[in-house]
């Protein structure tokens, strides 16, 4: 059973209506977010209208096809934000976001501008197939495992079994997935670079 609380959770409509809000500013329409975002136009409306629990790899495509921080969708900006270069996130102040194969915790969202987006997460996934598709997203990846066992499997070396305190660094646009071994939700530190450049 995962570790995170609904209430912990930011809503969909929330998320939804922030990612609504910031392409209204724009002038911009479901299509032309999909194509800024490499997105299709369906997975663009249902995450506008909650119905949708976005990857992070949709979320990075989203924040970059907007040109704002992915810390926006989770929350306005406070006042000060782009002057303080540091954040502290307590225990219950991390962004919840659910989705199928993770409860992910995002730290430092209220800071903007950053190259790296640290989240712990929750893996419930149990195999390849309950995860679908592998995850592709520019940028640099590092997993570094809080408790329980993760296997992770990677386009390029067979899977390999990490451990509590055990760690794995790579190139996030290879494809790559992350399973909990066991019987409970093994938790992680993900810390993602938002390195565009190849």
């Amino acid at each position: 059973m995962s570790q995170v609380e609904s209430e912990d959770l930011v809503p969909l409509s929330e998320m939804g209506s922030r990612l609504r809000t910031h392409r209204l500013a724009r002038g911009w329409t479901l299509k032309q977010v999909a194509e800024a975002s490499g997105l299709a136009i369906s997975t663009v409306s249902k995450v506008e209208r909650g119905q949708m629990s976005p990857t992070y790899d949709k979320l990075l495509q989203l924040s970059r096809g907007l040109g704002i921080d992915i810390s926006e969708l989770f929350g306005p900006p406070p006042e000060g934000t782009v002057a303080r270069r540091s954040v502290v996130t307590r225990r219950d102040q991390a962004h919840r976001v659910s989705t199928p194969n993770y409860d992910y915790g995002y730290l430092a969202a209220t800071l903007a501008g950053k190259t790296m987006v640290p989240a712990t997460a929750w893996v419930k996934a149990r195999s390849l197939k309950d995860f679908g598709p592998l995850l592709r997203h520019a940028g640099e990846e590092f997993l570094f495992v809080l408790s329980g066992v993760v296997e992770v499997h990677l386009d390029d070396r067979e899977p390999v079994l990490l451990g509590q305190g055990e760690s794995i660094y790579f190139d996030a646009g290879q494809g790559h997935a992350f399973l909990s071994v066991g019987n409970g939700d093994a938790e992680i530190l993900v810390v993602l670079s938002g390195d565009d450049r190849r």
